[in-house]
């Protein structure tokens, strides 16, 4: 008999393609994972997956194996979301994923969410890759991307303006810019390939010739602890720049904007704790508009 929670792992591992990556999502140690795959592998008297430089490789039974696993989790999904929609409690757990740069504005809200709503427990998970809400991954996802699942309800939040920034420091040494398009001479801490399509990285691609980039880094938050020790100009977005007391904006102009979006299964909109939640999230989001937009404080 196979057991749906090794099936389960299955599907977890054979989506990240490692056992380190699979253990993270579901929240296990990395032997718990491996063990499961043992196991499922005996009973099933097959290999699933070969080890390649690049992780684990599926194996021809697993590729036939997946289609049957993926409907299995749709209707697990939907069993789920049948029982979770005729609780109307305002209490439980909602699962919110956001990008590392989001994080520490929305876990900023959390007591306020707490005194509104005590019995709601809120599990952030961050980082830049997208959880899956139509498999369940996550309940509510706050993007700084349009969503395209057409499956999921989708609502803009605000708007992030982007602008150069660098120390006091940098400012007297360097001086101010002309324009933002002036970085030639200068210094800048910039994005890897994997943030190039940031308006950061944008900007810089399009207008740092003859700048020296001194740092490049894979998130806003090294960008920005680089930009604080002053290693140079760095592009980032102001609502979290503007709170930060030893950077000042190095050119009046943005340079960039980007849309922030709150995404829902139309299943679970329907669920009090994350209708609240959501709620919540666009009220405040809403309230700190001018302060994304570059325009003023965040109101506390």
């Amino acid at each position: 008999m196979l057991s749906w929670d090794d099936l389960r792992y299955l599907r977890v591992i054979s989506s990240k393609g490692s056992l380190a990556q699979a253990a993270k999502q579901l929240g296990v140690d990395q032997s718990t994972v491996s063990r499961r795959l043992s196991a499922l592998e005996s009973a099933l008297g097959a290999k699933l997956f070969t080890r390649g430089s690049d992780g684990l490789i599926p194996s021809r039974v697993l590729g036939e194996l997946l289609p049957h696993l993926e409907e299995m989790q749709r209707h697990a999904d939907a069993i789920e979301r049948s029982v979770s929609g005729d609780d109307q409690r305002v209490s439980g757990k909602v699962r919110v994923t956001t990008s590392e740069a989001i994080t520490g504005y929305f876990v900023g809200l959390l007591a306020a969410l707490r005194v509104r709503h005590p019995q709601i427990a809120v599990e952030v998970l961050t980082g830049n890759q997208a959880y899956d809400l139509l498999r369940g991954e996550a309940d509510i996802a706050v993007r700084a991307r349009e969503l395209t699942e057409p499956d999921l309800i989708a609502r803009r939040l605000t708007t992030a303006v982007w602008a150069l920034y660098a120390t006091p420091s940098y400012i007297a040494q360097r001086g101010r810019l002309t324009s933002p398009e002036a970085l030639a001479g200068h210094d800048l801490v910039g994005y890897d390939a994997t943030m190039a399509g940031t308006p950061g990285g944008l900007w810089f691609d399009a207008h740092g010739a003859g700048a020296h980039m001194v740092l490049r880094g894979n998130s806003i938050s090294s960008t920005l602890s680089g930009a604080l020790v002053g290693l140079g100009i760095a592009a980032l977005p102001c609502f979290l720049a503007d709170t930060e007391p030893t950077l000042r904006r190095i050119a009046d102009a943005p340079i960039g904007v980007r849309d922030i979006w709150l995404a829902v299964h139309p299943d679970l909109a329907r669920i009090a704790r994350v209708r609240a939640v959501m709620d919540f999230m666009i009220e405040h989001f809403d309230r700190d508009g001018a302060r994304w937009r570059g325009e003023q404080p965040i109101a506390t």
